[in-house]
């Protein structure tokens, strides 16, 4: 076996060293994960998953076929006529039919039985034979400290909290499933070990796996290795109240089983480059039943394509029946396309952002020629929900709209491609939900306005108790004389009011309503019009992000954008610059004291200002050492005070002390003597570093430019004295 470090860069290895690779991760991450070694089934040792079901195929979400709960009988409600059919002659329609149906489900089953017959893979004659490795994760186990791996419960008796016995749960390295004790794939355990211990299986092969325990403390099922690890198992690990501790050595003594080599394993590190690029060579490629399943590593394609899932009719993966394509990092937010190749239909779905806020892309080849465009109709101006595009008609369902309308269509005569004549809108339908703060006889429910007919018809919602709703139709006068005002001829519009006892509209009212109906019908073809060239921009936008993807990557991804990444580090190096320029240079001691005197290229200081400047910089530095001693010294004073306590106490009670307990107190006193030692050689060094610096800054400050000419030969004398005087 090879090193787990070793497998990392080879990216190459068998069971085992893949199984110890795992298990390393587990074990770093506070899992109680073993490495098991023992048999499985040919298609295990093989990696061989042709026979498996590909767990990644996206399932789609069923629509809810519940039947509504049917309404409870009206008691004034019409009876319903006698049944005159003969109830013998539909028993035996119902038996001949209840007869097929159970013919028809015995075939599919025994078509299914058979099916599954010839897909069974052929008998293995090493079965049981093949040795492999792979990882078993022990719940409850005493050295588990992840959360949610160890169940304790109250005892009813005691009451005290009890850990629940020890189960398993088994992880595939080659595959990364994860497996019961009772999968069919592994067939028998020989030997199981961790950081802790090894392991030897001692139960009968012959009860199969789902009834092994795994209570690796158990001497009777388990043969230890070290028969003292790990600690955690241990029954004599709790010393004893009537024994003394044992000291390091004797516990070094007892523990030590084998002189082991140090570790020549280099620790476990991943790289950013390593883990993006997932797989050797940046892709994989997995063979399921009638599934293949592709994988690729970020940015390895140049459309983003990072999984592409095909099912296909038959084990030898002929007929591709559907396909997934899973993207990431697209700059027009694609995450998935779908395809179907026996209806030829096409789903794109986006993630949230795009500015059109399309949310699904379906597109249905010919004949039918159909989009059907899905948006999120949240961040919509116009709550537009799903759009669905022909070239004869257009089909608006809407969300939560201030005006109440949830569906528009538009059907009209297509564009000529010979003489380039653009669509004619040949009529107009939509529908509007019922406004509460309306009459019914004034909501409207439903607008039809047949453009070449010159025809407006209109529908109300239902008033209450009303089996008919009102409806009004009026005819349009012609253009040639529609000018400012609409022409109202009484004769051109017809109506019916449900509810005889509802007010008839007066002429007035009809003709506010007619100028009302046309201005609709304007609003909605300049709405027909805006939206075919919205829809024409839109999939010429799509075609060309189709043909041309782009990437995107994130600002702070060190891979990829590398001009982020030079300004990062060109940052780092002048910030380490100045670091070091400050460093060569020489301590500026005036400079905090300068800025009271502003700007003296404007006003020149005066002597005295200078000279004060002089006194509060040797002063402040005067200061910070004298605290320091003064801090030194009342430590000192304080030890000088213990040990003085120390010794009247000894000097009187030395007679009532055993000799261990008389050391005790001699070696306190060291203690406070070689403390009070240190504290007056400490105070020494600051004295004589403060003389030092003093020494140094009166050197400074005297051969600084700045303050040259306001400090005289005469001067230097008195200002030396005073600060000798000071010390």
């Amino acid at each position: 076996m090879v090193s787990p470090d070793e497998v990392l860069k080879r990216r190459r290895a068998n069971s085992f060293e893949l199984a110890t690779l795992l298990c390393s991760f587990l074990i770093g991450n506070g899992f109680a994960a073993c490495v098991v070694s023992g048999y499985a089934t040919r298609e295990v040792v093989n990696n061989d998953q042709q026979r498996v079901v590909c767990p990644f195929v996206p399932v789609e979400d069923e629509e809810s076929n519940e039947e509504e709960q049917p309404e409870p009988p009206n008691k004034y409600q019409l009876r319903q006529p006698p049944d005159l059919r003969s109830q013998y002659l539909l028993n035996i329609e119902e038996e001949k039919v209840a007869k097929v149906q159970a013919e028809e489900a015995n075939r599919i089953a025994a078509e299914q039985e058979e099916l599954e017959r010839l897909e069974q893979p052929p008998e293995d004659p090493k079965r049981g034979h093949r040795v492999h490795a792979w990882v078993a994760i022990v719940m409850n186990a005493p050295w588990c400290y992840k959360p949610g791996y160890r169940e304790i419960l109250l005892d009813p008796n005691t009451g005290e909290q009890v850990l629940q016995p020890p189960s398993a749960f088994f992880l595939e390295p080659s595959t990364g499933f994860r497996h019961e004790v009772s999968s069919p794939n592994y067939l028998a355990i020989e030997s199981i070990w961790n950081q802790h211990n090894y392991y030897v299986n001692k139960q009968d092969p012959a009860a199969g796996l789902a009834k092994m325990r795994w209570d690796l403390a158990n001497g009777h099922d388990w043969e230890h290795f070290l028969p003292g690890e790990p600690y955690e198992l241990r029954e004599d690990c709790a010393v004893p109240e009537d024994q003394d501790p044992l000291t390091t050595e004797e516990e070094i003594e007892k523990e030590k089983h084998l002189d082991m080599p140090t570790s020549w394993v280099r620790s476990l590190n991943v790289s950013r480059t390593d883990y993006q690029q997932r797989f050797p060579d940046g892709t994989k490629v997995i063979y399921f039943k009638k599934t293949i399943y592709e994988r690729f590593a970020p940015y390895r394609n140049l459309i983003g394509l990072v999984r592409r899932i095909t099912t296909y009719e038959t084990l030898d993966y002929d007929g591709p029946i559907s396909r997934w394509e899973f993207y990431a990092n697209r700059d027009d937010l694609l995450n998935l396309v779908r395809i179907e190749y026996r209806t030829n239909e096409t789903e794109e779905h986006f993630d949230k952002g795009r500015p059109d806020c399309l949310r699904l892309l379906k597109h249905r080849a010919a004949p039918n020629n159909e989009y059907e465009l899905r948006f999120f109709y949240q961040y919509r101006f116009d709550a537009l929900r799903t759009l669905i595009y022909h070239a004869t008609y257009i089909l608006e369902h809407y969300e939560k709209r201030d005006d109440l309308l949830y569906y528009r269509e538009f059907q009209n005569i297509p564009k000529d491609q010979v003489t380039k004549e653009p669509s004619k809108l040949t009529h107009i339908i939509e529908k509007f939900h019922q406004n509460p703060a309306k009459e019914p006889v004034k909501d409207i429910a439903i607008r039809n306005c047949f453009i070449q007919d010159n025809k407006i018809a209109l529908q109300f919602h239902y008033g209450e108790d009303c089996i008919t709703a009102s409806t009004r139709e009026f005819v349009k006068p012609p253009k040639s004389e529609m000018g400012e005002e609409v022409p109202y001829d009484p004769s051109c519009t017809s109506g019916y009011v449900s509810n005889p006892w509802d007010p008839q509209p007066t002429q007035l009212d009809l003709f506010l309503l007619l100028k009302e109906q046309l201005k609709a019908e304007e609003l909605a073809s300049h709405a027909f019009r805006r939206r075919v060239v919205e829809i024409d921009t839109m999939l010429s936008e799509r075609r060309k992000q189709t043909d041309s993807p782009r990437l995107t990557n994130s600002l702070f991804d060190p891979l990829r954008n590398e001009e982020a990444r030079q300004l990062r580090l060109a940052k780092y190096e002048a910030i380490k610059a100045r670091e070091e320029q400050i460093k060569q240079q020489q301590a500026d001691f005036l400079a905090p004291y300068l800025l009271r005197l502003g700007d003296t290229s404007k006003r020149p200081p005066k002597r005295a200002q200078v000279m004060e400047l002089y006194r509060d910089c040797t002063t402040d530095l005067r200061r910070f050492y004298q605290r320091l001693e003064e801090e030194l010294r009342n430590r000192c004073d304080d030890l000088i005070t213990e040990e003085q306590s120390l010794k009247r106490f000894l000097s009187r009670f030395q007679q009532h002390f055993e000799d261990a307990e008389y050391e005790k107190f001699i070696a306190e006193g060291e203690t406070i003597e070689r403390d009070k030692h240190i504290l007056q050689m400490r105070l020494e060094n600051i004295q004589d570093d403060y003389r030092r610096k003093a020494e140094h800054l009166r050197r400074t400050l005297r051969a600084d430019e700045r303050l040259r000419p306001y400090l005289g030969a005469e001067l230097e004398s008195p200002c030396e004295r005073s600060d000798c005087d000071d010390e």
